[in-house]
């Protein structure tokens, strides 16, 4: 992807925009009043950077991608409660043991 590189002294951002920035918030920067630019710390923009690719490529977005962190917290929790028990395991055991027979 082209990233357009701007010295920092060539940009001029109220304090509580970089403060923002800083802590990883997103900047908006509005012209009469409407949204014109978004500016993001270049740890946020490295994690939107793949999406951005794969968006301008037109390529189709892999559902991993639109996850949000309670999403994949709850997939987590999902894959988990999926494990066996051992007494399930033991159980299974048995079974295909006496199929054998």
């Amino acid at each position: 992807m082209k990233l357009v590189e701007v010295r920092s002294q060539d940009v001029r951002f109220p304090g509580h925009a970089l403060e923002a920035l800083g802590r990883n918030e997103i900047v908006g920067v509005t012209h009469y009043g409407k949204r014109r630019l978004v500016c993001l710390s270049g740890e946020e923009f490295a994690l939107v950077e793949p999406l951005l690719e794969i968006l301008r490529e037109g390529r189709p977005v892999p559902s991993e991608l639109l996850m949000s962190t309670e999403d994949i917290a709850l997939e987590r929790a999902l894959a988990e409660d999926r494990e066996s028990a051992p007494a399930e395991d033991e159980l299974i055991e048995r079974a295909l043991a006496d199929s054998v027979r």
